[in-house]
């Protein structure tokens, strides 16, 4: 079984191809699939029934809530029920509160449909490399 299978989370070879209708395909290193992602955050198999996309182009806006460390949509909030950008703005700012989203060391990240260039989801830093003992000879 493929890391992808297990994770849910593929990812993409250097190839890229932009297509007509706004996604961008590429190759699943893991498993070797055909992978297709609109607006880079998270890439799901090309050749199926995508149910977050089908969301995103059949629903008015809304806003998600996404653990950017597990690439994982922990909730979606319609705004169409707000009255102005006013409101959702506040809304926002309420989700942020409510998710702990601006606290130190928190995962979750607060996308906007609305937005076309959406923040991309921060990743965990890298684990730095244990420090060799001193006196020991360093290998490359």
């Amino acid at each position: 079984m493929s890391q992808c299978w297990f994770t849910r989370a593929h990812q993409p070879t250097a190839w890229r191809a932009h297509e007509d209708d706004g996604g961008i395909y590429s190759i699943c290193r893991h498993c070797g699939r055909r992978i297709v992602t609109w607006g880079r955050h998270r890439w799901s198999i090309a050749d199926g029934l995508d149910m977050s996309h089908l969301a995103e182009t059949v629903t008015g806006r809304f806003l998600t809530v996404l653990d950017s460390a597990d690439e994982f949509v922990v909730r979606r909030f319609t705004v169409d029920h707000l009255p102005d950008e006013e409101a959702i703005e506040a809304f926002k700012a309420e989700l942020r509160e409510r998710y702990g989203m601006d606290e130190p060391g928190s995962d979750l990240t607060l996308l906007d449909s609305a937005d076309k260039k959406a923040e991309r989801p921060r990743k965990a830093p890298p684990m730095a490399a244990p420090r060799a003992a001193p006196g020991t000879p360093r290998t490359a």
